[in-house]
C-alpha cells in the first residue's frame, strides 16, 4: 500500500508542477493584462472630449497609438490579454469619431429608384416622331 501511495503522490506532484502551475501563471498574466487594458481604455474614454487627445492620453501614462504602453512589461501583458481576449470575442479597438462633414453619408448615395437600374443596360429611347417618319 505504501508503494502505491508514494507513486500516487509523485504523480500528483508532477501534475501540479507541470499542469496546474503553468495554467495559474497564464491565467494570472491574462488577468493582469486585462487590468492594464481596462486602464488604457478608461484613459481614452476620459480624454474623449479634450482638444488634443494624444497629449491627454500621454499625460495619463499611455501612448495614443500602437504599442499603447511606454514600458515593456505592460506592453507584453497587454498584448497577451488582447491576443487571448480577442480570441474569446472581446474588442479592444477604439473606433475613431467621424469628422462632422462626413456625418450625412446617406445623402451622397443614389436615390432608391436608381438602385434597381444600376446593373441594367439602358437602351436609348427613340422618339416616336422619328419612327413614324421612317
Amino acid at each position: 500500500m505504501n508503494e502505491k501511495l508514494t507513486a500516487a503522490l509523485l504523480v500528483t506532484k508532477k501534475l501540479l508542477v507541470w499542469l496546474v502551475l503553468p495554467l495559474v501563471i497564464l491565467i494570472f498574466s491574462f488577468i493582469l493584462g486585462e487590468q492594464f487594458e481596462v486602464g488604457r481604455l478608461s484613459a481614452i474614454a476620459a480624454c474623449e472630449g479634450s482638444i488634443n487627445n494624444a497629449a491627454c492620453i500621454r499625460s495619463k501614462g499611455y501612448l495614443a497609438g500602437e504599442p499603447y504602453y511606454p514600458d515593456l512589461a505592460r506592453r507584453y501583458f497587454g498584448g497577451y490579454a488582447r491576443m487571448i481576449g480577442g480570441d474569446l470575442g472581446a474588442s479592444y479597438r477604439v473606433e475613431p469619431k467621424l469628422p462632422a462633414g462626413n456625418l450625412n453619408k446617406a445623402n451622397d448615395a443614389p436615390p432608391e429608384d436608381d438602385l434597381d437600374e444600376v446593373g441594367e443596360d439602358k437602351k436609348p429611347e427613340t422618339d416616336k416622331k422619328t419612327k413614324a417618319v421612317k
